[in-house]
């Protein structure tokens, strides 16, 4: 009886040890990630406002009245940041879009012009099947579609839209597709670009 006590307290004392050490790992560890995705996110940033010019450009986050947030049970608050070139003549917006996936929440960073036409985008952060879902990172393979549509033509062909699918991948390319056109659809309601429930 007392071997089962020695055993289940020596067991206890390493549980304890690996608990503390892995604690002291994630604190040095947690803000370096944090930062590498700030950082990815700038990047993402200023890769996708490329699209609406070339040039300066400066970023602005903005306060809407009226935003409604379609991404609300994964972000709190649907980000707004308004491009502007050089002069200060704003060019159009950038938004991060989540859309549920077949294996992850899929986040995809947006530019759209003031017309509210979609100009880029590009994945941040996705865990799809590798050969398959994966492949919505590749912009050759599915985002090249985007440029020129609007909250009312993104839609997949399966969906009455023109839009191919990845194939084998209908669930992560209707995640995106559905979660960029929401973005969109918001961004209208609050008056920011032209659409439905937008100014025209």
């Amino acid at each position: 009886m007392g071997e089962i006590f020695k055993l289940g307290f020596i067991l206890m004392f390493i549980a304890v040890i690996a608990a503390v050490a892995l604690g002291y790992v994630n604190s040095i560890t947690e803000p370096v990630i944090a930062e590498q995705k700030e950082q990815a996110k700038l990047d993402a940033m200023i890769d996708v406002a490329t699209s609406l010019a070339a040039g300066e450009l400066t970023f602005d986050s903005l306060s809407v009245p009226g935003l409604e947030n379609p991404y609300a049970p994964v972000d709190e608050t649907l980000s707004v940041v308004s491009v502007s070139d050089s002069t200060g003549a704003e060019l159009g917006y950038l938004f991060v879009a989540y859309g549920r996936g077949y294996s992850s929440t899929i986040q995809t960073m947006v530019a759209v012009d003031l017309q509210g036409s979609v100009t880029g985008t590009t994945i941040l952060f996705q865990q799809e099947t590798p050969g398959l879902g994966a492949n919505v990172s590749n912009p050759q393979k599915f985002l090249y579609q985007f440029p020129g549509e609007t909250g009312a033509t993104l839609l997949l062909a399966k969906d009455g839209g023109s839009l191919d699918a990845i194939t084998g991948s209908t669930i992560t390319s209707r995640a995106v597709t559905d979660s960029v056109r929401d973005g969109l659809q918001a961004l209208a309601a609050a008056g920011l670009i032209p659409g439905e429930g937008g100014a025209l």
